[in-house]
């Protein structure tokens, strides 16, 4: 029998922004959920088996709608129990994922909205074509 392989290219359409702040998940969800006036809504961790260490890793995550283009927000904790989410990119304590934002207009508002409030010490924007473990992004 001929077997046939499938090549899979993920698609990752979305923005991320890492954010530094030595503030709990909880305090920086409400934090940013205030200041820009949305609710995020605090979903199931995020769960990944490591297949190094054969350890459960879990990760925080909050989601919201943004607006009324469906413009969707995720804020997901970089640190877990034992490790990192991206483990190249440990001087970032949480990702804000932005989909559904095609012309980047809200990226580069939260950007600067976020820059300015004094619990967060440091914003930045980030490629996804760079990250190595860009696929534990993709839930």
């Amino acid at each position: 029998m001929k077997t046939k392989k499938l090549k899979y290219k993920p698609d990752f359409d979305f923005d991320l922004l890492g954010i530094t702040s030595s503030e709990n998940d909880y305090k920086i969800s409400w934090l940013i959920s205030s200041y820009l006036e949305i609710e995020f809504m605090k979903c199931d961790n995020l769960t990944i088996i490591d297949s190094q260490i054969s350890v459960e890793q879990n990760f925080s995550v909050f989601e919201s709608l943004a607006n009324k283009e469906n413009i969707q927000l995720k804020l997901v904790s970089n640190r877990g129990d034992i490790g990192y989410l991206i483990t190249e990119l440990k001087n970032i304590d949480y990702f804000l994922l932005i989909t559904k934002d095609e012309e980047k207009t809200l990226l580069n508002e939260l950007f600067v909205k976020l820059k300015s409030l004094p619990d967060i010490t440091g914003i930045f924007k980030l490629d996804t074509s760079n990250l190595k473990s860009k696929e534990k992004l993709l839930f």
